[in-house]
Order: C-alpha cells, then sequence, then structure tokens
C-alpha cells in the first residue's frame, strides 16, 4: 500500500518520523474501486478504457487512485491516459469533465502514435 503525503514540506538534513493514524471505514476495496473505474470510462468515455492497479491516497479524504489505461484489441495497454479517484469511504466517483476530456485526448495521442508506428 502506498500513502501519499501531498503538499508537506520535508526540511533537508534532518530525521523524518511519521506515525499515521487515520480513522475511516473501508468500504470500498482496491478490487471495487478498479471495477467501479473500468465501468464507468467504458459506458461514458471509451471502451477502450479501462482501470489499473489502484493505490490508497490519504489526504483531504482518503481514496482510491485508480489510473486509468488505453488498450487496443491485439496491441494490448498501450498506456496510461489519466487517473481517477474512488472515495474509500463511500463508493463516490471523483471526476469532473476537463479530466475526462484530458483523459480522451491522451487516448486519442497514443491511439494515433499507434497507427503512425504500425503504418496503418
Amino acid at each position: 500500500m502506498i500513502t501519499h503525503l501531498p503538499g508537506m514540506p520535508l526540511p533537508t538534513e534532518s530525521t523524518l518520523d511519521i506515525n499515521i493514524r487515520v480513522t475511516q471505514p473501508l468500504n470500498i476495496t482496491a478490487f471495487s474501486a478498479r471495477q467501479r473505474v473500468t465501468q464507468y470510462v467504458m459506458h461514458q468515455l471509451s471502451t477502450q478504457l479501462g482501470g489499473d492497479t489502484p493505490e490508497l491516497t490519504v489526504a483531504e479524504r482518503v481514496y482510491w487512485s485508480v489510473p486509468v489505461v488505453f488498450t487496443l484489441p491485439g496491441k494490448g495497454v498501450l498506456g496510461r491516459v489519466g487517473t481517477l479517484r474512488i472515495d474509500a469511504g463511500t463508493g463516490e466517483l471523483l471526476t469532473d469533465p476537463q479530466t475526462e476530456q484530458e483523459m480522451m485526448h491522451h487516448a486519442e495521442q497514443l491511439a494515433q502514435r499507434t497507427t503512425l508506428s504500425t503504418g496503418a
């Protein structure tokens, strides 16, 4: 499990001692978070997108960061196009239109590079 601590300043040449205590129900497993993201992107964005291995992130809330990958038949996973978050307590999908547009743009770029490299 990986825990991210965004925005935490760390002094140089010091000893770091971190104790984290977070009490929150973990109602959503990594498996469920990946499933939710895969179902969402396949139904809302493209059947060529899917979720990859989630990481648990502790920040302003506890959530699963689920990488979204782009795949093509016969080629497999071509690359990561973005990340969606799932609240680990409620299962709420944390996304917005801009994030989704950026993922689609990255997927289009990967598809174009693949087409150019294979000469199709």
